[in-house]
């Protein structure tokens, strides 16, 4: 029997994403995964969620999901800064965490979500269901 490819949604933008990711698993770590289209004009930030079933045919993964133009500001950066307190730029990209980033993360308003770069969509992703 074959597995049902993954279904779609689209958020508005990577800011959405962001927040989503970080609601869904507050107290433990959570990933962005990013990859190119084929002809590299745009970029996929996605994350999903496998519901209990799927591998016993009762539920399909979901992947949340925004396209970007490839020549976007973060290329090239591995983390996601969330900053609850900030009123403006909650998000910002970095390649490393230094100390001055880590002042208000014990509060929980100060978040770091890794972006883990795929070499290709993963097949699963490749005929989404919308």
């Amino acid at each position: 029997m074959k597995l049902e490819s993954a279904y779609g949604i689209e958020l508005d933008s990577l800011k959405d994403l962001v927040r989503l990711v970080s609601s869904a698993s507050p107290d433990r770590p959570s990933t962005i995964f990013k990859w190119d289209s084929e002809d590299n004009s745009e970029v996929y930030y996605g994350s999903f969620a496998i519901f209990p079933g799927y591998y016993d045919f009762k539920a399909l993964p979901v992947l949340f999901f925004v396209v970007r133009d490839s020549s976007i500001e973060e290329q090239n950066q591995s983390l996601v800064r969330y900053d609850l307190q900030a009123k403006k730029n909650q998000i910002s990209f970095l390649s490393h965490i230094e100390e001055k980033d880590l002042e208000h993360v014990h509060t929980g308003l100060v978040r770091f979500i890794p972006i883990v770069k795929l070499k290709k969509a993963p097949k699963i992703f490749s005929t989404l269901t919308f």
